[in-house]
């Protein structure tokens, strides 16, 4: 059964109860980029649609995954604490030493994988002195505002894997049987498909991409048991939400558009879709973005590099794990399956009965 949103969420996600909302002009209900009506490049025509329906720092944003159980948004909140307490004792080491010369070897496999992981996941959010670390794997300008994009995007991977191994660590199946359906638990992991970036004779774009630019990570949602580790190439019946790292903060509206783009393919892949989750991220500051028909909402920033940041990104994490499906903004009675004995893939859709 579909539980609607309440609230905030409510208004949020009704694109009629908006302002200048432009029905006329859906950026993501599955139209081409001609935009009828509209002159002028087609880059230049949707960063302007952008540019009209997006309703920016939404603080509602971050808040439509919360769980719909108090019991579960209670188990929730404490996997957020550990985690949480677990990133900032860590940051608070790195400001004493070098965190990177300390990775204990010869342990357990998985406090040791954990212990790599969070070695990047402090050169992207920690002080500064550990983003000098001599042994750091990136040769970067350091500018604490322009890192560059195909430098940020395995540290922002490397996030995602650590916020994982904890839910994987903490979430375990007594508790998942307990609080929470199969199908609405799961593991947030980024996919290894590469930047599917815009080449100099792309038609939809009007430059070429430099990956030190622009750079791109697929979310993925996979099993709760599987191994905490980049996946491959997955089905894009898979991917939760595009997250686009920009390097210069002037070229936002750039990385914006690219998810746009991104998001709108999305769509075309996932036919059980209400709406969609985008995130970018310029240097350690990220945006979440819901896509709905005809607007599109903006959360307030995320610093990774202030607590306050960190706890609301992990939050985010942990929500997109282990809340229902339609928070995610699939149509839980429209399902992905895959025929056990051809391998096709098919839609399963739950219909009302109808009186002979």
């Amino acid at each position: 059964m579909t539980t609607h949103p309440k609230g905030k969420e409510r208004n949020l996600l009704s694109g009629q109860a908006r302002a200048g909302a432009r029905p006329d002009y859906s950026l993501l209900a599955g139209e081409d980029f001609n935009f009828t009506g509209i002159s002028g490049s087609r880059d230049s025509d949707l960063n302007n649609l952008i540019h009209r329906i997006t309703h920016r720092n939404c603080d509602a944003v971050l808040q439509i995954a919360t769980p719909h159980t108090s019991d579960l948004r209670t188990e929730v909140a404490n996997i957020i604490g550990k985690i949480a307490a677990d990133l900032e004792a860590r940051m608070s080491k790195a400001a004493r030493d070098n965190m990177h010369n300390k990775i204990p070897r010869g342990k357990d496999h998985t406090n040791y994988l954990l212990n790599v992981l969070a070695a990047d996941v402090l050169e992207w959010a920690g002080p500064q002195s550990s983003l000098l670390s001599a042994s750091s794997r990136y040769d970067n300008d350091l500018d604490a505002t322009r890192l560059e994009a195909d430098y940020v995007a395995p540290l922002f991977e490397a996030f995602l894997l650590f916020v994982a191994h904890h839910i994987n660590k903490h979430f375990t199946k007594r508790n998942a049987a307990r609080l929470v359906r199969s199908e609405n638990c799961r593991l947030i992991l980024p996919i290894a498909n590469g930047d599917v970036g815009a080449g100099p004779n792309d038609s939809l774009s009007t430059s070429y991409v430099d990956p030190m630019d622009f750079s791109n990570v697929e979310c993925g949602m996979f099993p709760i048991e599987s191994i905490v580790e980049m996946q491959a190439a997955s089905a894009p019946h898979l991917v939760v939400a595009d997250a686009e790292m920009v390097r210069d903060p002037i070229d936002y509206s750039e990385a914006e558009l690219r998810l746009a783009r991104k998001t709108k393919a999305l769509f075309f892949n996932q036919h059980n879709r209400r709406f969609a989750w985008g995130l970018t991220v310029t240097s350690r500051t990220i945006r979440a973005y819901v896509f709905g028909p005809d607007n599109i909402w903006a959360s307030t920033e995320m610093d990774i590099s202030s607590t306050t940041g960190r706890l609301a990104f992990v939050s985010l994490l942990v929500n997109w794990s282990l809340c229902s499906i339609d928070r995610l903004g699939f149509d839980p009675t429209i399902r992905y399956e895959v025929d056990q004995a051809s391998s096709d893939p098919y839609l399963e859709i739950d219909v009302h009965n109808i009186d002979a």
